[in-house]
């Protein structure tokens, strides 16, 4: 073929080909894909994506990026789909404190010092401040909510405290010593005659755990309540007893308390020889009933002023460890101060006994301790969330203890369901028994009262102690108050009379320094009774008192 020939061949190829392409179009969508919508940051925009994608996964495609709290629509799993609008919701949040003031409540305190109606403002009440935290969520930059997240007390409120009169028309009487007692569940005291009284706190939060008289009446031990705490429910107080002197730089009267470095306390006494020194065992806090488990522990303790201030420094001493504390161990054990302060009785549920101690002058807060059991109980069932363990108190002579054992069975019961309780007297330290007082009850609580020495120089004391009475039903019943000889006899009953309700159970009275009167919490006021005599005498009249102790 010719030069010609070719080159007119090739043109017409060219042409035929370009034509066919213009016949085909442009090149379709490949089969199956997805086209959705993605809204976000104030713009719509299309995309089309291969089947099989989720809604995070096609985001992510597009280079759209998640902030941690962002939110997206539909779900994040969900695959995508033809004509999906997918919405993204841009989430933010900010945190902002803020400081409230907290109201201050107002308490009352009950005052027979004052004529009644009367009232005085004995402290002053502060508002304290509390700081917030509010957590605020924003949705594309429009609030959404705004929530508390935390709160803190920065200052608690002080309360307002009123004094309040309720003096009424009893006779006023002489006092000997100091008269200590809780009414509202505060502390006061009486010297001279039953008209002079003065407030120790005003706190309205004593327990009643502690509440013990220095042998000098100087010092007040008490403890008070805690609440809002789940590892406290107590703390350990001391406050003199007598008003401060003002002076030109302080003019406060009212002691001053001194909180002691111990909590969750059940046991507290004063050392019956050593000023500022006591003996305490603790507890620890629990959430089912009775709110603790105890440690069995016994612990001195002594405070003295460190020189120049205004401060105490604190001495503890462990003369017991912790332990299960035997039978029904998780109550409690009770001790009692001997009249020498060297030795401790303590009483469990299934045994009382002695701890001897001597503290070791070398080896500061540390003592030599030994312990010796006097006898053994048949441990009594409350089949409830309470526990018994006798009370005791030692003879002013120091040889030996006024408790109650539990006795054998009456009738066919168990000897754990005995409801049989008796007035033992137990030598010390032989452990030899005298019983007393058959079938007086479990809340007899015998009570010595100090020596008497008579005109011939002999020197006695006589025994009060509650008779229940109905024996068979101990926790229950009314006791009345009864007074003995030290061995047991010329018993008789001396309050209240057989005409009036009797006392409640466990109701703890208290003898005079001289021994001539005894002092009982009855229908929440105090009676002085002669037990001699007879007479009585009430001495207060709001109905609030619920312990009392009496010393020098």
């Amino acid at each position: 073929m010719h030069l010609a020939g070719r080159v007119a061949w090739a043109l017409l190829w060219v042409v035929f080909a370009s034509g066919c392409a213009q016949v085909a179009g442009p090149a379709p969508t490949a089969p199956g894909s997805v086209t959705i919508t993605i809204q976000a940051d104030g713009a719509t925009k299309t995309y089309t994506f291969p089947p099989g994608l989720t809604v995070r996964e096609a985001v992510a495609k597009v280079g759209i990026s998640m902030g941690e709290l962002d939110k997206l629509s539909p779900p994040p799993y969900s695959l995508i789909s033809n004509g999906l609008s997918v919405v993204i919701t841009r989430v933010s949040e900010s945190f902002d404190v803020v400081q409230v003031s907290l109201p201050y409540p107002s308490e009352t305190v009950r005052n027979e010092a004052l004529p009644a109606g009367n009232q005085r403002l004995l402290q002053v009440g502060q508002p304290g401040t509390e700081e917030v935290t509010y957590r605020t969520v924003l949705e594309n930059g429009i609030q959404v909510s705004r929530s508390e997240v935390r709160r803190v007390t920065l200052n608690a409120p002080t309360p307002e405290i009123i004094m309040v009169g309720t003096q009424g028309s009893f006779t006023i009487v002489p006092i000997s010593g100091t008269l200590a007692y809780i009414d509202g569940r505060n502390a006061w005291v009486m010297r001279g005659n039953s008209g002079q009284r003065l407030p120790l706190t005003a706190s309205g939060d004593l327990d009643g755990h502690v509440f013990d008289l220095s042998p000098d009446g100087q010092w007040l031990l008490y403890t008070r309540e805690v609440t809002g705490s789940d590892k406290i429910f107590d703390a350990l107080w001391a406050v003199p007893t007598t008003p401060l002197t003002p002076t030109k730089t302080n003019t406060q009267t009212n002691p001053i308390a001194v909180r002691l470095p111990v909590s969750n306390v059940l046991y507290g006494e004063w050392s019956p020889i050593q000023p500022r020194q006591l003996a305490y065992s603790t507890a620890d806090r629990i959430a089912r009933a009775p709110g603790w488990q105890a440690n069995n522990d016994l612990w001195l303790m002594s405070f003295d002023p460190r020189p120049g201030t205004t401060l105490y420094r604190f001495t503890p001493t462990m003369l017991l460890d912790a332990s299960s504390g035997g039978l029904y161990g998780w109550w409690g054990t009770g001790f009692a101060f001997a009249p020498d302060g060297q030795s401790i009785a303590y009483a469990r549920a299934d045994s009382i006994g002695v701890i001897d101690f001597t503290l070791n002058p070398r080896k500061p807060a540390t003592a030599t301790v030994s312990l010796s059991e006097l006898t053994q109980l048949s441990a009594y069932n409350t089949h409830s969330d309470w526990a018994w363990y006798p009370a005791m108190r030692w003879s002013p002579d120091g040889r030996g203890l006024y408790t109650i054992t539990h006795a054998p069975p009456i009738g066919l019961e168990a000897a754990e369901d005995s409801p049989a309780f008796d007035v033992t007297a137990l030598q010390v330290p032989a452990g030899q028994q005298f019983d007393l007082i058959p079938r007086a009850g479990m809340f007899a609580n015998p009570l010595p009262s100090p020596v008497v020495v008579s005109p011939t120089g002999e020197r006695a004391f006589h025994v009060a102690f509650l008779q229940a009475t109905n024996p068979n039903d101990s926790p229950h019943t009314t006791y009345r108050l009864g007074v003995m000889d030290r061995d047991g006899s010329n018993v008789k009953t001396v309050f209240p009379p057989s005409d009036l309700p009797g006392l409640t159970a466990n109701t703890q009275a208290a003898w005079s320094p001289d021994a001539r009167l005894l002092v009982v919490p009855y229908e929440g006021n105090l009676w002085l009774v002669d037990p001699v005599t007879g007479q009585t005498q009430q001495v207060t009249g709001d109905g609030l008192t619920t312990a009392v102790r009496w010393e020098q």
